[in-house]
This record gives C-alpha cells, sequence and structure tokens, in this order.
C-alpha cells in the first residue's frame, strides 16, 4: 500500500512539475512575439525564432526553412556543421520538412530510421519533429526540431512549436507588407513627380522622354513611345533605356501600321488588361500568328527576331519571357490614336498585373495630350492665315487638356489613399491575430491544467472565450478578404448540392420554414467554398430578418446561359434607405456585427462574372437574388483572379 502511495505523490510531482514547465515556455513565448513584430528585417526574425527555439522551448538542434518559388531552403539553423546547405523541392519525396509544407501539417518522426523520407544534417539524430509556418492555407516555411534521443518530443511540444511559428507567420507578413507599402508609396511619388515635371516642359520631345523616364521608375527597363498618323505609320520615336545600336535596330524593325491596326482590334481583345496589351510568348497562338512560329515548334526550341533582342538573362527572369509584348494605345480624349506605348525587360522579372499596371494609364492619356497638342501647334504653323480664327479654340482645348489632367492627378491621389487604406486594413487585420493567437494559447493551457476539475462556471466562461476568438476570427477574415484578391477554384457542381450544404451550417430556428425548391440542373462551374459561403450569409441575414417566425423560399432557375437562385424572407423588409446601402462595407443594422457579409457575397458574385441584387417591402420581406453564368469565361490553362476596385479609380495598362 505504501508503495502505491509514493507513486502516487511521486507522479503528482511529475504533473506538476510538467505544468510549470509548459506555463514558463508558454509566457516566454509571448515575450520573443513582441520582439519578432519589432523586427526589422527577415534575418532578425530568423534569429529571434531560432533563439525561441533553442533557448524558451529548450530544442538543442533546431532549423528554419524558407518556401521560395518551388523549394524549401534551409535558411538559418543552430548546432549543425556551419557550413550545412539544404534546398530541397516541394514537390519531392525527400525531407520531414518538406512533408509538412506539403500538407500543412505537424509531423512527428519518432525514429528517423524508419522514416524513407529522413534527411541526416548531422550524425546521431533519432527523432524529428516538422511544424508547417502558415499563414492562412499558404505556408511560408517551415520549424524543425531533432534530438539524439527516441521519441523525444510531445504533444506540448507540437503545441508550443505550433504557436511560435504562427508568431512567426505573422512577422513575416507584416514585414513583407512594410516593404511593398514602402515600395508602393515611393512609385506613387515618382508618379507625381513626373506629372509635375510635364506641366514644366515646353518640347514635345521632352516630355515624352519625362513620360518615358517616369515609366523607367516604374520597373521597365526599356520603354518606346512611338508617334502614329492616322494610318498608324510610325513618323517618329522617342525611346528610354535603349542603346543608341538598339534604336537603330528598333527603327529597321518597326512593324507597318496595318499590323498595328491588327493588335489594337478585335483578334487581340483577349489580351488586354486596362488599356494595355499583354501578348504572352507562352500563348501558342500569340508564337503563329504574331511571330510566324510554326506550331509544331517546341516554345523554347523557336527563335523569333521580332521587335530588339531582349538583355534579360534567365536568371533575371522569373515568369516573363524575352519575347513576351506589352504595348497600349495614345489614344486622344476622342479616341483618336496618336501613338503606341511599348515597355519590356521588367526589373523584377515577373508579368504584368493589372495593380502594377493602373498608375501607368496617366500617362497614356499625358503622352497623348502632349502629341496632340504638339500635332495641332504644328498645323497651327502650316496655317499661318487662319492663326486668329483658330487661337481661341486653341486656347479652349488646352484648358480642356489641364482640366483632365487636373482630374486625372485627382484620381491618382485617390487611387493612392485606397491603396494606402487597403495595405493599412491588411496590417491591421494580421496585426489581430497575435493577440488572438496568445488568447487562444492561454485558453488551451487553462483546459489543460484545469481538466477534470474545472467547474461548469469555468468549462462556460472557457467556452464563451473560444466562441469569441472563434468569431473575431470570423471578422478578420471578412476584412482581409474584402480589402485583398480573390482567387477562384472552378469545379463543376449543382445548385441543389449547393444550397444543401450551405443549410446544414445554419441553424435554423423551430419558428422559421425553409422550403428548397432549387434543382439540380444545369451544373455549373463555380468555387464552391465560396458561393456556398455567401449563401450562409444570404441564410443567416433572412432568418435574423425572422424574429416571430416566417418561410424561406429557395428557388433556382435558368436563364440565358445562367441560373440564378432567390432566396425570399417573409421577414420585416428594409427601407429604401437601408437597401441602397446594403452592400456597403461597414454599413450594419445589427447590434452585432462589421458589415461585410453582404458585401463579401456582391464580390464572390462578381467574381465569378456574375450579378447581385435585392429587393425589398418594409413589412413584407426580402428577396435577394445571386444570378451565375454557367460557364465562366476564363482562359484554358489559366487561373480567374478577380480584384474589385473599392472605388472607381484610373483605367488600366513593348515591342515595335
Amino acid at each position: 500500500m505504501k508503495k502505491n502511495v509514493d507513486h502516487d505523490i511521486t507522479e503528482r510531482k511529475r504533473m506538476g512539475e510538467e505544468r510549470r514547465r509548459f506555463e514558463e515556455r508558454l509566457s516566454a513565448l509571448h515575450t520573443y512575439a513582441q520582439s519578432l513584430n519589432m523586427a526589422d528585417n527577415i534575418e532578425e526574425i530568423h534569429t529571434l525564432t531560432l533563439n525561441a527555439m533553442e533557448k524558451t522551448l529548450g530544442f538543442e538542434y533546431a532549423s528554419f526553412f524558407m518556401a521560395e518559388g518551388k523549394m524549401l531552403r534551409l535558411v538559418a539553423h543552430r548546432k549543425y556543421p556551419k557550413m550545412l546547405k539544404v534546398n530541397l523541392p516541394l514537390d519531392g519525396e525527400k525531407g520531414v520538412a518538406v512533408k509538412a509544407a506539403r500538407t500543412g501539417k505537424p509531423v512527428f518522426v519518432p525514429d528517423v530510421r524508419k522514416e524513407k523520407a529522413y534527411i541526416a544534417g548531422k550524425a546521431g539524430m533519432l527523432s524529428e519533429l516538422a511544424v508547417p509556418i502558415k499563414l492562412g492555407n499558404r505556408v511560408l516555411g517551415v520549424l524543425n526540431v531533432e534530438s539524439e534521443r527516441l521519441a523525444a518530443f510531445n504533444e506540448d511540444d507540437r503545441q508550443l512549436l505550433e504557436i511560435l511559428a504562427s508568431h512567426a507567420a505573422i512577422a513575416i507578413t507584416n514585414l513583407k507588407r512594410q516593404e511593398n507599402l514602402k515600395i508602393l508609396s515611393e512609385k506613387l511619388t515618382n508618379l507625381m513627380e513626373g506629372s509635375t515635371e510635364i506641366m514644366h516642359v515646353e518640347d514635345m520631345r521632352q516630355r515624352l522622354k519625362v513620360v518615358a523616364k517616369a515609366l523607367r521608375e516604374f520597373g521597365w527597363r526599356r520603354v518606346v513611345i512611338s508617334l502614329r498618323d492616322e494610318n498608324l505609320e510610325g513618323t517618329d520615336v522617342v525611346t528610354a533605356g535603349l542603346t543608341k545600336e538598339e534604336t537603330k535596330l528598333l527603327l529597321e524593325r518597326k512593324a507597318p501600321g496595318h499590323v498595328w491596326r491588327e493588335r489594337l482590334g478585335p483578334k487581340f481583345e483577349r489580351f488586354k488588361i486596362g488599356e494595355f496589351y499583354y501578348l504572352p510568348w507562352s500563348d501558342p497562338w500569340i508564337r503563329e500568328y504574331v511571330h510566324r512560329v510554326p506550331a509544331e515548334a517546341p516554345p523554347e526550341e523557336a527563335t523569333t527576331y521580332a521587335g530588339v533582342p531582349s538583355r534579360l538573362s534567365p536568371e533575371e527572369m522569373v515568369d516573363w519571357h524575352p519575347q513576351d509584348m506589352l504595348y497600349a494605345p495614345l489614344r486622344t480624349p476622342e479616341g483618336r490614336i496618336v501613338g503606341i506605348l511599348s515597355m519590356d525587360d521588367p526589373v523584377d522579372g515577373r508579368k504584368p498585373a493589372k495593380e502594377t499596371l493602373t498608375p501607368l494609364e496617366l500617362f497614356l492619356h499625358q503622352a497623348a495630350i502632349v502629341i496632340e497638342n504638339a500635332q495641332l501647334i504644328e498645323s497651327l504653323r502650316e496655317a499661318r492665315k487662319q492663326v486668329e480664327a483658330y487661337a481661341e479654340q486653341l486656347e479652349q482645348k488646352v484648358e480642356e487638356r489641364t482640366r483632365e489632367l487636373k482630374k486625372s492627378q485627382e484620381q491618382l491621389l485617390k487611387a493612392q489613399r485606397l491603396a494606402v487604406i487597403g495595405e493599412l486594413a491588411g496590417m491591421v487585420g494580421h496585426d489581430l491575430r497575435n493577440p488572438l493567437t496568445s488568447i487562444a494559447g492561454a485558453a488551451y493551457y487553462l483546459k489543460k491544467r484545469s481538466s477534470s476539475k474545472i467547474d461548469d462556471k469555468i468549462k462556460e466562461m472557457l467556452e464563451v472565450v473560444e466562441k469569441n476568438i472563434v468569431y473575431s476570427n470570423k471578422i478578420i477574415n471578412d476584412l482581409l478578404d474584402y480589402s485583398g484578391e480573390i482567387k477562384l477554384d472552378l469545379v463543376e457542381s449543382k445548385p441543389k448540392s449547393i444550397i444543401r450544404e450551405a443549410l446544414s451550417l445554419v441553424k435554423i430556428p423551430k419558428n422559421v420554414q425553409v422550403i428548397d425548391l432549387t434543382e439540380n440542373k444545369p451544373k455549373i462551374k463555380v468555387d464552391v467554398g465560396k458561393i456556398k459561403r455567401a449563401f450562409v450569409n444570404i441564410v443567416k441575414n433572412a432568418v435574423e430578418a425572422m424574429p416571430k417566425g416566417g418561410t424561406l423560399t429557395i428557388k433556382s432557375r435558368e436563364i440565358d446561359g445562367k441560373v440564378e437562385i432567390a432566396f425570399s424572407d417573409t421577414g420585416v423588409g428594409m427601407s429604401k434607405e437601408t437597401l441602397e446601402k446594403l452592400c456597403t462595407p461597414l454599413f450594419t443594422t445589427k447590434a452585432k456585427g462589421m458589415g461585410f457579409g453582404l458585401p463579401l457575397c456582391k464580390r464572390f458574385t462578381e467574381a465569378h462574372g456574375g450579378c447581385f441584387r435585392a429587393e425589398s417591402t418594409l413589412g413584407k420581406g426580402t428577396t435577394v437574388a445571386v444570378t451565375l453564368p454557367i460557364k465562366p469565361k476564363i482562359e484554358e490553362g489559366g487561373e480567374k483572379i478577380w480584384v474589385k476596385q473599392l472605388e472607381s479609380s484610373l483605367l488600366t495598362t513593348m515591342k515595335i
């Protein structure tokens, strides 16, 4: 009997020591989290994280991996050989860290001798634990620890390492956002300075030189502005970033007017990004139709001599190809084309995106106005006898152009403010995850420490904490979803099955009857997760609009290649004023909520190329209808990326 008592006492002491140790390690982690968020560079984040892994969590052999493209690269480590270098393909079978990165989940290896994926970093290692550094569903890297003991790691180690990985992910993301915001501010400053400088230069060619120079500041090594007549034949050219030899070759190989009429016509409409045209070498039709490369020729073996050869080396290219073409017409306010702007050899080696080209559209209009004004002046010189008759018209035209330029500058300032607000919203959202992670860790600790001794009241309070953590995360996710880009993962589904899944996620009160009249046909291609989320928001709003009970009727019908799904409730309805603000973010009539539900519904719907509408009558109810195309227009082999402008901003986006 005495032996059993001694054993119980020893066990209680051991458990108490484990709880104390866990508490100390968890508290120290929160202190490191504050230091991580104050890091000035990525190397400091690596060092602070390894310090926490070694000194606070007690892992002697620790390493920090970062996901870079298709590789997982070792960027920092402790206790391993100093010259250790590890680069692992993410699509390979080797590396426990690769397995964690690919699955997005922690990986325990109690005995590495039995693990085929294990790669020895130091002799004598027997067990390993790898935890992914994740932001949402995106894996940024992996924290990896090893031990010379078998089965050296337990559930507490996994939990603490996951908390540290979460802090590291937030710190890395915040640092990248700060860098992007700084770059954006510098580019917009250059944009404004270039715009101001144009106003102080009188000579047309010098003005166009200023335009070309400003465009180079936005990350394009070579810029060409080609002046064109009414037949789109070249009359003059202004370049920036080209050598004399390249300029000579450019003039020799310039495309005639009929070629440019085709490149600006309906056949090339699908290659437009705003006002710019982007012709990727990777497109077989572009290789054959524009570069005259036979269809059967492999892209890597084909050569072309269109335009001026690129100066980019393979190492400088990410997804831009030296034969890619980016151009835009210079149109006057009346729609007349007076020139062509071409750009190539991007500094970052990347193909253009809408958000990077949008600010540059201001220069398209400025260059067109500069050329048009120069042409007007030349015409006046040739017709001296009509100077007086045309003087008043010219003055009026100049005033109109000045007003247009001022308007464009005002739009640019608005776009700058919206861009900064979007970045700020994203940073605030990510910053809020830090205290939520700490609260979640504290709640987990309290549950673990109290276990079966917890009384009902404390248990109820912990459940309240957990529910509010989930709700706070929902607010953060809504904020980030609304301020960021939307990527669609399209799969084939049926309206009825999506509605059935959405209804299963909503708690329907007993006094509310749901009548589901949706049909299984036709099949539609949608991002099921996002559309289901939109439907859940609509159903929740409908239920909340019927506090005394009522009926929610859901119908579907096919209309001209589209499917309309309508939700009709018999609730309290809305006034005309409320209905007008329904999809305005941060507007809500509820005591609890941020007002992002229906705005997100609208974004998700429009991202599919559909539309969102609502009708309501006070005291009678509301009908919300979502219309989706059966087959969204997405280029084969491509990915639908849709970014909604929070307000109307500037219109968007070389080779001669």
